[in-house]
């Protein structure tokens, strides 16, 4: 394989080796991008439809000006966001079965691997989990599949340090040895802490993910390529450039100041989304050219090669390589990725089971036609009501003053005129009869309800609404949230098996390659809350293969109702002898308390008379007569800790 420096060397801005890697990797990233454009019309449609929004027509203009002005009310084209209440609950469900569980994370040996290291992989997950910041990421991941059709996370190892200087106060030395009575003097040093070390994830844009189009989504990984659009800071490049693995940056800042690019447009062109979509951009930053500020514009390609024929090396098995790119065409990035699970490392879920199409539907795409419905007959029975509730006249002006009927004030009083007098004032003027044509639009409204429901299997149940229809017996109503949840539930299982699997085993066979360290992490679980609350993990306890537990699909049980159930039975257990001899009376009674949400149950367990002497003897307990005694020495100094 070439050297690090001969690899920058060959891949020189303006070489031939350049411009051959830039034309291999443009030729992949528009393949991808000529058919994932066939989506982003509809994406765009999705982002505008979740935030219920529709184009201000001309007349909705002019009465939100007269609004604002004068301040009288007047009624606008609205969007019955129908489809953003069934997506948010579809959500709620998918959090609570993926999210919900304690741990997150969980795995099973594959090979035989012993409980105690299932539990040390577990506890290293978890950490990973939470210190990591991966909640919102998963949360984000769950939602896109349901908002664009398929959601996107990538991750990588990272290992953060914190930089500190201080002020520290040195001896002053000569010939290595310090000088006494000589004042040390203050110096100062910048110290390097750990702050974190495991996996980072984070959300891809649907518009931002360039799979190979040569395979279908769900295959993605067995493409040849994958792709992502990202802003780099300068920061990040200059931090790149001197570990070794950015090169080209000199050239990188010099087309980037003067603005200009040796190749006519950008790589591939970028969709911004739908008309509510407020991307983070850099336009309003004051760039201040001398010292380098901003992101740069680019793309990261993962592509399988072999080395040997892509001029990488000798070697000739296949292996993945990243690329980075500058929308402008400077390759500033080219080096293997070297991870143990050998693939892309990204992951993709989609909506709904399909085997053969690139693509799957969205949530609000399937509910597209139906909301729009829906959204129709609201808005054309308003506007119904507000034509009825604009009085219409038929007025003979002959008879009538027609500077009173056109006031507007209520209360108003129309004068006749002379001619008309002790005439039927109804021959002068007559209220045009009016009818509500719309009227049955309302019920028209809740049958398309129901058909959403009908497709979604999202029923009002799960929605936290009481059936509207009367004479709907309790049966009935579990009988169809259950309903609703197995419909539900197949999807929680096909996001499991098609994404979350995948993703944990990479999570573990990453911490298995880069973890070198021996520490201590909070045990994951219940098991924290009967036995030992940390474990030490070093990397030979998370050695070996280790499979993600699938979700069934099904929520959590209600713990508060299993409490009560535990409560009941124990209550029968404690009348049976035979029975209550069979079984350890404490943990059942300290699972039901945990049951119920106490988590600090261990601080009220009796401690053995031996181990309580021990304590005593050490000084780390003080008998309760002799708690108003003198304290001893070492115990005032700090040397024994008291409880």
């Amino acid at each position: 394989m070439a050297t690090p420096k001969e690899l920058m060397q060959k891949l020189k801005y303006g070489t031939a080796e350049h411009r051959k890697l830039l034309d291999a990797v443009r030729s992949r990233l528009r393949m991808s991008e000529r058919k994932m454009r066939d989506r982003y019309t509809q994406m765009a449609r999705n982002e505008d439809r979740f935030q219920a929004y529709i184009p201000e027509s001309d007349l909705d203009a002019l009465r939100k000006n007269r609004r604002n002005q004068s301040g009288i009310p007047a009624y606008r084209t609205i969007e019955i966001p129908y489809s953003y209440a069934v997506l948010m609950t579809a959500h709620t469900y998918y959090s609570s079965v993926f999210l919900s569980r304690s741990p997150v994370m969980q795995v099973m040996g594959r090979n035989g691997e012993a409980e105690m290291n299932t539990q040390a992989v577990e506890a290293v997950l978890e950490y990973q989990r939470m210190i990591g910041e991966m909640m919102v990421p998963l949360f984000i991941w769950l939602l896109d599949p349901g908002k664009y059709g398929f959601g996107v996370v990538w991750h990588y190892w990272d290992e953060q340090y914190i930089n500190v200087r201080q002020e520290v106060e040195e001896p002053v030395m000569f010939m290595g040895m310090p000088l006494i009575g000589v004042p040390p003097r203050k110096v100062e040093r910048v110290m390097e802490l750990p702050k974190y070390r495991g996996n980072k994830i984070f959300n891809v844009r649907p518009q931002d993910f360039f799979p190979d189009p040569r395979v279908p989504m769900r295959y993605f990984q067995r493409g040849e390529f994958v792709g992502r659009y990202v802003e780099h800071s300068w920061f990040d490049v200059v931090e790149g450039e001197r570990q070794g693995r950015y090169f080209n940056v000199g050239k990188l800042r010099a087309m980037r100041a003067d603005r200009t690019s040796q190749i006519s447009g950008e790589l591939i062109s970028r969709e911004t989304g739908g008309r509510t979509s407020d991307l983070p951009d850099d336009s309003t930053q004051d760039y201040n050219e001398r010292i380098p500020a901003g992101f740069i514009k680019s793309f990261e390609l993962y592509l399988k090669v072999h080395p040997k024929e892509w001029g990488f090396g000798s070697e000739d098995k296949c292996e993945i390589w990243v690329v980075t790119i500058s929308t402008n065409g400077i390759i500033y990035g080219c080096e293997p990725h070297g991870e143990y699970h050998g693939e892309f490392p990204c992951d993709v879920i989609e909506h709904e089971p399909e085997g053969y199409s690139m693509f799957s539907r969205s949530m609000l795409e399937i509910c597209e036609p139906l909301t729009d419905v829906i959204t129709w007959l609201v808005n054309t029975h308003f506007y119904n009501v507000r034509q009825t509730l604009n009085n219409q006249f038929v007025v003979d002006p002959s008879m009538v003053v027609m500077k009173d009927v056109q006031n507007p004030d209520p209360g108003k009083v129309i004068r006749l005129k002379e001619m008309a007098y002790g005439k039927d004032v109804r021959t002068a003027i007559t209220q045009l009869q009016t009818q509500d044509v719309t009227r049955g639009h309302l019920s028209d409204m809740s049958m398309m309800g129901d058909f959403i429901q009908r497709v979604t299997g999202v029923v009002d149940p799960i929605m936290g609404m009481t059936s509207q229809k009367s004479h709907t017996t309790a049966t009935a109503v579990r009988t169809a949230s259950t309903m609703g949840i197995n419909r539900m539930k197949t999807n929680c299982e096909y996001y499991s098996a098609m994404g979350w699997s995948p993703f944990i085993q990479k999570l573990i066979q990453r911490t298995q390659q880069y973890m070198t360290w021996e520490d201590t992490y909070r045990v994951a679980g219940e098991l924290s809350q009967f036995g030992k609350p940390f474990v030490q993990v070093n990397p030979q306890m998370i050695s070996g293969f280790y499979d993600f537990v699938p979700v069934d699909g099904t929520l959590p049980v209600d713990r508060f109702a299993q409490a009560n159930l535990w409560q009941q039975l124990f209550g029968q257990i404690t009348k049976f002898p035979q029975i209550a001899q069979s079984y350890d009376i404490a943990k059942i009674f300290a699972w039901v308390a945990q049951l119920a949400g106490i988590k600090n149950m261990q601080q009220f367990r009796l401690v053995p008379d031996e181990m309580m002497q021990r304590r005593v003897d050490s000084g780390n307990v003080i008998p309760l007569g002799n708690a108003m005694r003198e304290v001893p020495p070492s115990q005032a100094n700090g040397m024994g800790p008291m409880q």
